[in-house]
């Protein structure tokens, strides 16, 4: 996606959370599309859906188990390859708002297209704009633009899924400069398809003492390099259409030139990358539970059953209203984040949380949906079940939502243990945090001093009069927050990173606070507005009442949980579990 543009740099939003703060001014307005951005993405989106009428089919893609050709050349053709670079590379230069809508059209159409041109831009190809130097943009960005060439990301091994700092693989330097690059990697998307990998691999390298380390570095490897082959195509639950295969290197030699960045700066890029990657997830995700919601509203309203119309049921209408609550509560907060890029946001928060929250509610959207449809949802002849398989790869790729949520709790507590160091209250907290999970990225320092706990409740003054009550329960909860925040650092100290479960409740405090606040932030700028109608207004105000009210609900259970017994419970089972490999029990016997 394209860089900002505003020329400041801004801290994250969530980041500062931990803190018990929350950056009012960039919270409100709601960034909003210009009327060009508007007029580029209806352009967009209309011709996407215009192509995907007369050519794509994405249940026949899906029993074929693979792309055509000619399809993806068709989307090449409406700059779908090349949708985030520079204009004068051969893209369309579109930046982060615009990417994110965009790309969200194509991949609710047929998720298997969408993995795939996510696959070469969204992570492929993304090392080369983020971090390559001129000589190589220019070599081979027109062509992964264009889609002449298709590109893949090679960074997950046998044996390193979302501890990627543990990969094998081995680039050694060669006298005349050249690297030799052996090793292999696992499920990788697009790798037949591909002419251009970005691969990742261990580097030899000296320390400040001296001492041979191994850092990891990124290399660009071509096809047709000798050495380079792949195995068979995976045979998949969903999104079967696109390609996965694992790629091997056997003594595959490529020139000094083909390095991207700085020797032994790969791990930060690949997390760079992965960063820009999750927020595709999360907008597909949108426009997956739209196309989710529009199927079950035909069926419900088309289904008779008692003399009545399905949709006139409480318990349908209950589905329908949470799809739709679930819709809008993860498009606020893809935008919210998408746009704060642009102006210069900090973002590596924020992604992993739309990813997680996005993908766990298009899960429960397909899941509701096919409950409304019944019998018919479970025939193949319906796309229920294929939407089902294609969905729930979403939960575990680009790092699964249990390590994004272990990644979000300790680079947030990072922070704050800084300065309860600073203040004598904790010993070394902060030199065990200074790389608590090295699957997910460089933590980010940020430059702000912990505020009191015992000052008074800080309230959003910017939101609108008539959701007063949702903004006061998200204050409060957020001084709840700060202040549980500081208590577990100081009950767990370093020993924080071995309990997964204090983690776990922490994380998911603050991705129900950034959905609140996302949530009444756009739906301020909505009520303000003087050009939506009444009705439209009606409706966000319900939507935004059902997800403060759920959400409050969800943060409340964390934060009981976090100093109840009730975590307990769960290593105590899981003993018992792992002594009798399974349940361990049988009617018959007891």
């Amino acid at each position: 996606m394209a860089s900002h543009t505003s020329g400041k740099e801004i801290p994250s939003i969530v980041a500062g959370m931990f803190y018990g703060e929350i950056m009012e001014d960039e919270v409100f307005p709601f960034p909003q599309f210009s009327d060009s951005q508007k007029e580029m993405a209806k352009a967009m989106t209309e011709a996407i859906v215009k192509f995907s009428e007369e050519h794509i089919d994405a249940a026949k893609f899906d029993r074929e188990g693979k792309l055509p050709p000619e399809v993806l050349k068709g989307l090449a053709e409406l700059g779908l390859c090349g949708l985030g670079v520079d204009e004068e590379y051969g893209g369309l230069g579109l930046d982060s708002t615009l990417y994110a809508r965009v790309f969200a059209e194509i991949a609710a159409i047929d998720p298997s297209i969408g993995v795939t041109l996510g696959a070469h831009q969204s992570i492929g190809y993304k090392a080369l704009v983020n971090e390559g130097n001129e000589e190589q943009k220019k070599k081979w960005l027109p062509k992964l633009a264009s889609g002449e060439v298709m590109a893949s990301f090679c960074l997950t091994e046998p044996g390193s899924g979302s501890d990627a700092y543990s990969i094998k693989t081995k680039a050694v330097k060669n006298n005349d400069g050249t690297y030799t690059i052996t090793g292999q990697k696992l499920w990788i998307t697009n790798a037949g398809l591909a002419g251009f990998y970005s691969v990742f691999a261990k580097t030899d390298h000296e320390d400040a003492q001296g001492n041979k380390v191994e850092k990891i570095s990124c290399f660009i490897v071509e096809k047709d390099m000798p050495g380079v082959s792949f195995g068979e195509k995976e045979d998949k639950m969903g999104i079967r259409a696109s390609e996965t295969r694992a790629v091997y290197f056997d003594k595959v030699v490529v020139p000094a030139t083909n390095m991207i960045g700085e020797p032994g700066k790969g791990f930060k890029i690949a997390m760079n990358v992965l960063n820009t990657g999750r927020l595709s997830i999360g907008s597909g995700a949108v426009s997956g539970m739209k196309m989710i919601l529009k199927l079950a509203t035909n069926q419900a309203k088309q289904r008779k059953q008692f003399g009545d119309y399905i949709i006139n049921y409480g318990l349908i209408q209950e589905k329908l209203a949470a799809i739709a609550a679930n819709c809008y509560a993860t498009e606020c907060m893809v935008y919210m984040t998408t746009g704060k890029i642009t102006q210069g946001m900090h973002f590596e928060h924020e992604s992993a949380i739309c990813k997680v929250y996005g993908s766990e509610k298009l899960w429960d959207s397909i899941d509701k949906a096919t409950q409304i449809a019944a019998g018919n949802a479970y025939m193949k002849e319906y796309p229920y079940e294929r939407i089902m398989r294609d969905s729930r790869i979403h939960l575990i790729f680009e790092g699964t939502n249990e390590i994004l949520r272990i990644f979000t709790a300790l680079s947030g507590l990072k922070g704050p243990s800084d300065d309860l160091k600073e203040l004598g209250k904790i010993a070394d907290v902060s030199k065990a945090l200074q790389d608590p999970i090295k699957s997910l990225g460089v933590l980010t320092n940020f430059a702000k001093k912990r505020i009191t706990k015992q000052l008074a409740t800080k309230t959003l003054t910017k939101v609108h009069p008539s959701l007063e009550r949702h903004s006061q329960k998200f204050s409060h909860s957020l001084k709840d927050f700060s202040i549980a925040v500081e208590n577990t650092i100081m009950k767990y100290g370093k020993n924080i990173i071995g309990n997964e479960l204090a983690q776990l409740r922490i994380a998911n405090m603050v991705i129900e606070l950034y959905a609140q606040v996302c949530v009444l932030s756009r739906t301020t700028s909505i009520l303000n507005s003087t050009t939506i109608s009444e009705s439209e207004k009606e409706y966000v105000t319900l939507l935004t009442e059902s997800i403060c009210r759920d959400s409050h609900q969800s943060f409340t259970k964390n934060h009981a949980r976090l100093t109840s017994s009730y975590d307990k419970l769960t290593p105590k089972i899981s003993k018992h579990i792992a002594e009798r490999d399974g349940y361990g029990f049988d009617i018959i016997d007891y």
